[in-house]
Parts: structure tokens; sequence; C-alpha cells
């Protein structure tokens, strides 16, 4: 009776111990997550009638904005490497010039009418997202980047911006983290005047 007892105890132990186990194994971050960055003066103030993903096309202009395009593909995740679908990622960004369209940028120049600046588009069931826009232009103090947002059901989770080149110890305000590399993306030719590039978010 004793010895069955016990035996019962130590399987009722091993048990709790092996679930114990196992939910923390499967609760391990697999992914760093995405660190904040700066959202910038120039978040978009006035509202468009296209916001899709395709920003080197506007709604009621037949012409293909300038510069070199860019085709951004990625995926939302959470640490634990699950796929995060039905969220919102907005982008918005400079022309090749570093102009931004704000009422806020006094940088001179003509606005390009047949790029979008700014887009949106929503994950798949995989947490897959894409935009086809043109590599943004630098300007001082900061280096080429994309800004963006991550929204769920309307509320912004994340704040940040994507990067294209490790900028230089004398570059001003690079990024607010010292994690830009998991901001930072490899810029792949396609063909000439055309890339493309992978972005891994981690919520």
């Amino acid at each position: 009776m004793f010895c069955s007892t016990l035996i019962r105890i130590i399987f009722v132990l091993t048990l709790t111990i092996s679930c114990f186990i196992t939910r923390n194994a499967l609760s391990e971050e697999i992914y760093p997550k995405t660190p904040a960055d700066y959202e910038g003066p120039f978040y978009p103030v006035t509202r468009q009638h296209d916001i899709d993903n395709d920003l080197i096309h506007v709604k009621g202009q037949i012409g293909v904005a300038r510069g070199d395009i860019l085709k951004l593909s990625g995926v939302v995740l959470n640490t634990g490497g699950e796929a995060q679908q039905n969220l919102t990622i907005e982008i918005w960004q400079t022309d090749p010039q570093g102009r931004y369209k704000h009422p806020g940028d006094s940088t001179p120049g003509e606005r390009d009418p047949n790029f979008q600046y700014w887009g949106a588009t929503t994950t798949d069931a995989d947490g897959t997202f894409f935009f086809k826009t043109i590599l943004p232009g630098a300007y001082e103090p900061r280096p080429a980047h994309i800004h963006y947002k991550v929204l769920q059901e309307g509320k912004v989770i994340l704040t940040s911006q994507i990067y294209f080149i490790e900028p230089s110890e004398g570059t001003r305000l690079p990024s607010m983290t010292s994690k830009i590399e998991l901001q930072t993306v490899d810029l792949k030719p396609i063909k000439d005047g055309e890339f493309e590039a992978f972005f891994r978010i981690v919520l």
C-alpha cells in the first residue's frame, strides 16, 4: 500500500515537473522584440484617397514614381515565432531627394505627384505583408530610412523605422536604440533600378 502511494506521488510530481518544463520551453523567446524608434515630426496629417501597399502608383495619375523601386516584403511574429495576422502596417517615407510630403517639411523642391509617400496594408494569415515603394533619400542628419507603425484594431502597438545600411559613427540620430541590427535590412538588386528586401517585425 505504501509503495503504491509513493509510486503515485512520484508519478504526479514527475508529470507536474514535465508540464512545467514544457510550458517554459514553449514560452521561450525565439526572436528578440523589434525595438521602438522615433515617430519623427512628419507622420502624415493630410488624409489621402489612395492608401494602399503600392506607393509607386497614385490613383488618378498615369505616371510612375521617380526613383529606384523597392519591393519590401516582411512578416510579423511574436517572440515565440507565431504569425500575427490581421494587423495593419503603415509606412511613410521621403522621396529619393529626402523630402516628405508634409506641411512641416520645408525642404525645397517639388513633391512627386506620382509617389504616394504613405501606404498601408494588412498582414495575412501567415503574418506576411508586402509594399512596393521606392528607396528613400537620406537627409541631414538622418540616414535613409522608412518609418512604420503596427496597429491592432486601430491601436498602435509599435512605432519604429527600417534602415538600409549601418550608419557611420558620425551620423547623428540613427536610432534611439542600440539594437539597430534588428531594424536594418539587406538590399538585394533584382535588376537595374529595382531592389528587394525582407524585414521581420517581432512583437
